[in-house]
């Protein structure tokens, strides 16, 4: 059998201290640039992780009928605030099936094109943030996270943030921050380290206290209004039934799956998003395209529609052959 490659760790620890805590996502990077196998492992805090960036193999480990999620840390530790969310919720925990089956309707084509209006609203928000900053250097990632979060409460919940009035974030998004943060120094510490941390506990709970609190009070609100037939998420969850059992959402779980969405939806997309930006300014020649396609297809100030959007192709066109180009790289190599 072969053994998965690995880099050198220490006794006990493994490779728990070689891992920065500001940028660990670009030391895994790092790592997997050294083995052309697309496998590799860690050892961190006691225990043995498998990271695979491979495309085959992630589509191998994507097999369900050979592989099973389990949480474990870091999701064990995001569920404390995640709760039985779909993202921390075990495979075999029946609310898992009634979320996904209830939920599924709202991510079809139709359901996106729905949201569409207060997604260019919220579009629209950050134009005129740097619009008003002409000149000085902006923070595309940090505002590809107010976008993204913005969206996400908006159409799925009916909330504002509001973070483009204010260089100061919202309450409940400072504390998201700081619980992710926290739970993300825990995956890499002993056990013992955690508890001996008295003050991080208490920030920790403070922070998911505020958290769960706001989405509560937007969910009793929701129901005080007795609004019917509201298309978003939230009003999904708290109308419909799990078609194969009847079931319905608790608050509680509505409340977990909100804060999953918002914790697991915002990042994954503003990165996308802010590295989408970037590769985009280090390549003139597909920039220049990009512009031509969009002066040919929205001439003049009008907002783009839905269906304007969609004809946009030169910069999918050029991630598909990105994506193309660096699974021929791996496979050949």
């Amino acid at each position: 059998m072969t053994q998965i490659p690995a880099p050198q760790g220490l006794p006990f620890l493994g490779n728990t201290l070689q891992i920065p805590s500001h940028s660990p996502v670009e030391h895994f990077v790092q790592v997997a640039s050294r083995y052309e196998e697309g496998i590799f492992r860690l050892e961190v805090a006691g225990r043995t992780i498998v990271l695979v960036y491979d495309p085959d193999l992630v589509a191998e480990v994507c097999d369900e009928s050979r592989f099973v999620k389990r949480i474990r840390p870091p999701l064990s530790i995001v569920r404390d605030f995640g709760g039985d969310g779909l993202f921390t919720a075990d495979h075999d925990e029946p609310v898992w099936g009634h979320a996904h089956r209830i939920l599924m309707p709202a991510f079809s084509q139709r359901s996106m094109k729905a949201y569409y209006s207060q997604m260019l609203e919220i579009a629209e928000e950050l134009v005129e943030s740097w619009a008003g900053r002409q000149g000085e250097d902006l923070p595309v990632a940090d505002d590809m996270t107010r976008l993204t979060l913005d969206t996400i409460s908006l159409t799925g919940f009916g909330y504002r943030f509001h973070s483009f009035d204010s260089p100061e974030l919202h309450p409940f998004l400072r504390a998201m921050g700081g619980a992710l943060t926290e739970a993300m120094l825990r995956n890499q510490q002993l056990p013992f380290v955690t508890k001996l941390k008295r003050g991080h506990e208490e920030a920790y709970r403070r922070d998911i206290a505020t958290m769960q609190e706001l989405v509560d009070d937007v969910i009793r609100q929701r129901r005080a209004e007795g609004v019917s037939g509201s298309k978003d998420l939230l009003g999904l969850m708290l109308e419909a039934s799990d078609p194969q059992s009847g079931a319905r959402l608790s608050d509680e779980n509505i409340r977990n799956q909100v804060l999953t969405f918002l914790i697991a939806g915002h990042e994954t997309t503003s990165g996308l998003l802010s590295f989408a930006l970037y590769n985009l300014l280090r390549d003139p020649h597909t920039l220049a395209r990009a512009y031509d396609e969009v002066d040919r297809l929205l001439p003049g100030d009008e907002p783009p529609t839905y269906e304007t959007i969609m004809k946009l192709d030169v910069i999918p066109a050029s991630w598909r052959r990105r994506c193309a180009t660096g699974r021929r790289s791996r496979c050949s190599a």
